[in-house]
């Protein structure tokens, strides 16, 4: 088996600005995961499928003829899952009605389960955030400003390969 997801792609730009900010995360709070990863807006949270299914996962997501076009997305500041075991803090869109709606799209057109509620979001730090770091970076980051915006025009499906998320193929939504 094997691990797959799907999320929205950000411009190169952005991917370097959102990186500073886990960058700081790594070096301070000790949460090295995000800074060691891509900077994504999640649609499809992992899922497991069998090896050999892999060349037919890729020619359906190729495939996709979504209805949904390239929209902006305003990211503004900072929030926090703070769960007890597990906290996660993260750089907040603000306008999400387009990011569900695409959300919704792709997991009806591949016949995904609805995987609970979808919450989008910019992670900068978690799985290996304790949560006394948590705290530490909360209390600074929740009052820390961020203002960005960029135009969402590609979503990529990612496989979990040598402990790293690989991008396996990347789509343009339509203009």
């Amino acid at each position: 088996m094997s691990l797959y997801f799907i999320a929205v792609v950000l411009p190169e730009e952005l991917c370097e600005k959102v990186k500073a900010v886990s960058k700081d995360f790594a070096e301070r709070f000790g949460s090295v995961k995000a800074f060691n990863n891509f900077p994504h807006i999640t649609l499809i949270a992992p899922f497991r499928l069998e090896e050999n299914l892999e060349d037919k996962l890729v020619q359906v997501f190729a495939e996709l003829h979504l209805g949904s076009t390239s929209f902006k997305v305003f990211l503004k500041n900072f929030g926090c899952f703070p769960n007890k075991k597990r906290p996660v803090i993260f750089i907040s869109p603000e306008n999400t009605t387009e990011l569900l709606r695409l959300q919704k799209e792709i997991e009806d057109k591949m016949k995904f389960e609805p995987f609970g509620k979808f919450s989008p979001h910019l992670t900068v730090a978690y799985r290996d955030l304790s949560v006394e770091n948590f705290q530490k970076a909360w209390k600074e980051y929740e009052r820390k400003t961020f203002e960005d915006s960029f135009l969402a025009e590609r979503i990529g499906l990612f496989k979990h390969v040598n402990k790293k998320w690989n991008l396996l193929k990347t789509i343009h939504l339509n203009k």
